[in-house]
């Protein structure tokens, strides 16, 4: 039995068939045959800073706060302060309904603390009334009577009403009365209150007069007090 012997042409065939089978498979091992666009490099997400706070405005003094009497000097000075339709002389440390606390005075208001914070209450028209400033008219404006009068107290209570200053009050200076004066009685009525220092002024200007009782040196005396 004789073996099959391959032409020439049989073998040009199957040496070109088998190179071109091997380049395919290069191409399909490189990934040349693929027509995918190569692959892009991502961009980092922009990363965004973070926002400034903004410092907070200063608190305002509470709307329903009036001031209006002022005095600075050495011994911290005291203010008058409306509110409420009540008027109330504070020194340093003292409270006013509500929890605000005096902190300071100074010669363009008062230095306040309450729930807001630390704020400063000055004159509605900006205009400061206290040491070098031109007294107040006597009558029914009670900022020169409270600045003028301190509280003497015994046993936790007012006693009377200690005359520091004649400043603002000619028609006092007029009668009679003299620094270091006690009032404790108008009109036969005990001066054991703020309230009834503050209507002073009104009685006087309703009234035309009152009668002061006072202690001076040990003694009692009574002096009328013209408007």
């Amino acid at each position: 039995m004789s073996g099959l012997q391959a032409t020439p042409k049989e073998w040009a065939l199957a040496i070109c068939g088998g190179l071109a089978l091997s380049a395919a498979l290069v191409l399909l091992l490189r990934g040349g045959g693929s027509d995918a666009p190569p692959p892009q490099p991502v961009a980092p997400a922009p990363v965004s800073a973070p926002p400034v706070s903004q410092p907070a405005p200063a608190p305002a003094a509470p709307v329903d706060l009036v001031l209006t009497g002022l005095r600075a000097g050495p011994d911290g000075g005291m203010v008058i302060i409306e509110t409420g339709k009540r008027q109330y002389l504070l020194r340093p440390g003292r409270t006013l309904p509500g929890g605000v606390k005096l902190l300071r005075v100074e010669p363009g208001g008062a230095i306040l603390s309450g729930p807001a914070g630390e704020t400063v209450l000055a004159f509605p028209d900006a205009k400061a009334v206290g040491a070098g400033a031109a007294p107040q008219p006597p009558g029914g404006d009670p900022t020169p009577w409270r600045l003028a009068l301190n509280p003497v107290r015994a046993a936790g209570s007012i006693t009377g009403w200690r005359l520091d200053s004649l400043a603002g009050l000619p028609q006092l200076e007029k009668a009679g009365l003299r620094v270091g004066d006690v009032l404790s009685e108008v009109d036969g009525t005990p001066l054991i209150s703020e309230e009834k220092i503050m209507e002073l002024p009104q009685e006087l200007a309703a009234n035309g007069s009152v009668r002061i009782n006072l202690r001076r040196g040990g003694k009692t005396l009574e002096f009328t007090v013209n408007r």
